[in-house]
């Protein structure tokens, strides 16, 4: 099982799928999804849905995981054939400069930096915006860019290799964030495929969390489900320049993360996990024998589509389960994949027992 999961993340960070543009992602997540489920559907703004009927009547549980990353589009293409850019999503500006990215999911580019022996002093100490960098593919007109099929608008994303740490489980990549929690949706679609469970189970793979989370509002006023389970990633505290029992107690290898409450502002990027779901998470995790760590990150600039997804349709109880990785939205993201094991041992079980605990607030 930790081969396969290694393996699909492996071929889901290698694609370019920026907030918007998820077309590349999505396309192989029904591909895969299809294999094992009873239905998926696409709807018309790239939310891919797989269902599993179980064998008994009861609720409906929707997994969700978000398909999309940070990256870059194309601003303007200047006439000596370099290329502006915007953020898509929270990108870090200290990680621009000297980077491979692909334009369209293809077109090799590099975000330049001017020579360190031309550098003045205060140059040298000076992080540039993004709107400061511009994009060299290599061309030396405007026309030149075209020809290779570049427009305005066109995604851009890190170009980073899939590289395994000494440690083997210590995997570093691009767009762990969230393609790690794409490839738990895969795997655990392999594993209950010829299970016995009671309602319905909707995978889903939205769109967009990265630029507001409208991907998950969507669904969830299609779908309904009784309750939701929100799997994605979160930044881990257990580096040297954090203070992790202050700031952030969350490790890597420690197992996976239910995130209590976070938000970005209090309102619509606030989420309070509802106790139900929490409680669920909590018995099947000690059942699977899986330590999970417990956290809450209130205004740290963190949220998930769970923010949007609890005030879909009726109201959806959620939680949600994360899986830890260091050095968030960066092209280097790094995880532990016994972590992501512990996260999929979890919504198996869950899964197994849908139906056999009533969601209640009191």
């Amino acid at each position: 099982m930790k081969e396969s999961l290694k393996e699909s993340l492996k071929e889901l960070t290698s694609l370019v799928g920026v907030s918007g543009s998820e077309q590349e992602v999505v396309k192989y997540m029904k591909e895969k999804l299809e294999i094992y489920a009873d239905e998926v559907i696409v709807d018309p703004n790239g939310n891919v849905i797989a269902v599993k009927h179980g064998n008994k009547p009861g609720p409906k549980l929707m997994i969700a995981a978000h398909s999309d990353e940070i990256g870059f589009s194309v601003k303007n293409i200047l006439p000596n054939g370099f290329i502006l850019f915007n953020k898509i999503g929270t990108a870090s500006d200290k990680v621009l400069e000297g980077r491979k990215v692909l334009i369209k999911g293809s077109i090799p580019g590099i975000i330049g930096i001017k020579p360190g022996h031309l550098q003045t002093p205060e140059e040298a100490k000076k992080v540039n915006s993004s709107k400061e960098c511009y994009i060299d593919v290599g061309a030396s007109s405007k026309e030149e860019v075209e020809n290779l099929g570049i427009r305005v608008g066109d995604p851009i994303g890190y170009r980073s290799d899939f590289m395994e740490m000494a440690n083997k489980d210590y995997i570093c990549t691009k767009s762990i964030d969230n393609r790690m929690n794409c490839a738990i949706l895969i795997e655990l679609f392999r594993q209950i495929k010829d299970v016995e469970f009671e309602g319905t189970v909707y995978g889903v793979a939205t769109v967009q969390e990265e630029t507001g989370m409208k991907g998950a509002f969507m669904v969830g006023n299609r779908i309904e489900p009784d309750y939701a389970i929100v799997i994605d990633t979160i930044p881990s505290g257990d580096t040297p320049d954090v203070n992790a029992e202050r700031d952030l107690p969350i490790y890597l290898g420690k197992g996976p993360a239910c995130v209590i409450a976070d938000g970005v502002l209090f309102g619509l990027l606030f989420t309070y996990s509802h106790p139900g779901v929490i409680e669920i998470i909590e018995e099947q995790a000690k059942v699977a024998g899986v330590n999970v760590q417990y956290t809450t990150l209130v205004g740290e600039g963190y949220a998930t589509d769970a923010a949007r997804l609890s005030f879909a349709g009726k109201g959806i109880p959620c939680a949600m389960l994360v899986v830890p990785r260091r050095y968030s939205h960066s092209p280097v993201e790094l995880v532990n994949i016994n972590d992501a094991l512990g996260s999929l041992t979890i919504l198996e079980n869950i899964v197994k027992q849908n139906g056999k605990k009533e969601i209640k607030f009191i």
